[in-house]
């Protein structure tokens, strides 16, 4: 008799799936063990298995080395901590544990990344950046609800509803009413960051970053049938919580280098971009006997054909980078080199966020860049307004239009509250301000004249 399937996992260390015959229809799967069937057919997709070469934290890498996982291995932790967050909410609620719920529940959750392409958001950034229509997870919808997908067809053979009622995890609009269900997957504490901001940290190298993950799990509740709770006994756990995601933006999201690097990587792009719209379809190459993914992503946006989307993975992007650095053009060999050899812009801080500030720190920058560069047309590319911005936590503003992402505090024999609403929370109602990180991405050279 064959054991369980196991993943070792640096987080969570064995995440385990009930023994099931995959190569068996769902039919003759029990009932009890469906969920383990669909999940293990759909970590063996091809579409799953790319997500093995796409890296979590984009170019993050380039300053925190350690930081090379994969959205493959955050996928499959996610799904963990949703089962573990499914679990706990209907002992500590009382709720009977629907297989259907469950079901949907775990396979939203292992798939919520399916739709990235290759740097995650960096690659939304640069379609953004050429007015080009796309969201990943319009992706992911595609790949559950297309006909012809391999994901579909397994949700379909699972249950005939499943890729619609997953879909629905993916966009409100296609939800009945709101249900706590839906928050596993998508909330201010859900399974993906419960995830991602202890995996990030590990893999950065940022230690000191953490929170009670145990107890968070252990005291979660649900409000209104709608809301993610926590027990109030949890509330210094969910505090640290929030200080340790707000904290990994300002570590390694929002770091200085990953933006650079970030905005390096656009520069390419754009430059590359541009060359191939004013005529040079060499510069994105025959890929084998078809035209190259990129070139089809830049047309089509979110209605590419899947087949061409699969493809588009960080290696690809590589591929062309090192084809690029021997161009012709020498702003894109030039940036295409950088990145190789990891010569990056670097970033000086903007104290005057005034528009006309802005706007003439720029235009500097471009005037001196042109000076240390062949081809002084494109100065541009070298000098880029870099203005991330967050809300750590987004305080109770319930409508119908924009459903209740709270966390809520349940308990104690008083009435549920929202989180910023209990006296002694000073440090939520300070995350319920936007944070700026405004700041010039120049050459070195520019920033030592500029800081002069």
């Amino acid at each position: 008799m064959s054991r369980p399937t196991f993943f070792r996992d640096p987080i969570h260390l064995q995440i385990r799936f009930d023994k099931v015959d995959t190569k068996l229809p769902a039919t003759s799967i029990e009932r009890s063990k469906l969920a383990s069937w669909a999940l293990q057919k759909i970590i063996d997709t091809d579409q799953f298995q790319r997500l093995r070469l796409i890296r979590q934290n984009g170019l993050a890498n380039f300053v925190f080395h350690g930081a090379e996982h994969s959205r493959f291995s955050h996928s499959i932790g996610v799904h963990h901590v949703a089962n573990r967050m499914f679990e706990r909410i209907c002992r500590n609620m009382g709720f009977e544990e629907s297989a259907e719920t469950r079901l949907e529940v775990l396979v939203a959750a292992l798939i919520h990344d399916i739709g990235h392409g290759a740097f995650s958001h960096t690659l939304e950034e640069i379609l953004k950046d050429n007015h080009i229509p796309f969201h990943h997870e319009t992706m992911t919808e595609r790949y559950i609800i297309e006909e012809g997908s391999e994901l579909n067809a397994i949700l379909k053979e699972a249950d005939l509803q499943l890729p619609s009622n997953v879909a629905a995890y993916f966009d409100k609009k296609k939800r009945g009413n709101d249900h706590w269900k839906y928050k596993i997957v998508s909330s201010q504490m859900d399974a993906d960051r419960l995830d991602y901001v202890q995996r990030d940290a590990l893999f950065g190298g940022i230690k000191g970053h953490g929170f009670d993950f145990e107890r968070l799990l252990d005291l979660l509740s649900v409000h209104d049938q709608r809301s993610i709770g926590v027990d109030r006994g949890a509330v210094e756990a969910v505090e640290a919580y929030l200080v340790t995601i707000d904290q990994m933006y300002r570590a390694i999201y929002y770091h200085q280098g990953v933006r650079a690097a970030t905005q390096m990587l656009l520069s390419v792009f754009k430059r590359a971009t541009l060359l191939w719209k004013e005529g040079d379809r060499n510069v994105f190459p025959a890929f084998g006997s078809s035209v190259h993914p990129i070139e089809v992503l830049l047309k089509e946006g979110s209605y590419i054909d899947l087949k061409y989307y699969n493809s588009i993975t960080d290696p690809m992007i590589w591929m062309l980078i090192d084809f690029w650095k021997n161009h012709k053009d020498s702003s894109l060999s030039d940036l295409a080199s950088r990145l190789l050899r990891r010569d990056l812009l670097k970033t000086m801080p903007i104290t005057d966020v005034a528009f006309s500030n802005i706007s003439s720190l720029r235009g500097r920058a471009i005037e001196l860049t042109s000076k240390f560069i062949s081809d002084q047309k494109c100065a541009e590319l070298y000098v880029a307004v870099d203005d991330p911005s967050r809300t750590s936590y987004k305080g109770y503003n319930y409508t119908p239009e924009s459903p209740d992402e709270s966390i809520w505090l349940t308990g104690g024999g008083e009435r549920d509250l929202p989180l910023e609403d209990v006296s002694n929370s000073a440090i939520v109602n300070a995350f319920k301000q936007k944070t700026y990180f405004p700041r010039l991405v120049v050459l070195p050279e520019v920033r030592d004249l500029m800081m002069a």
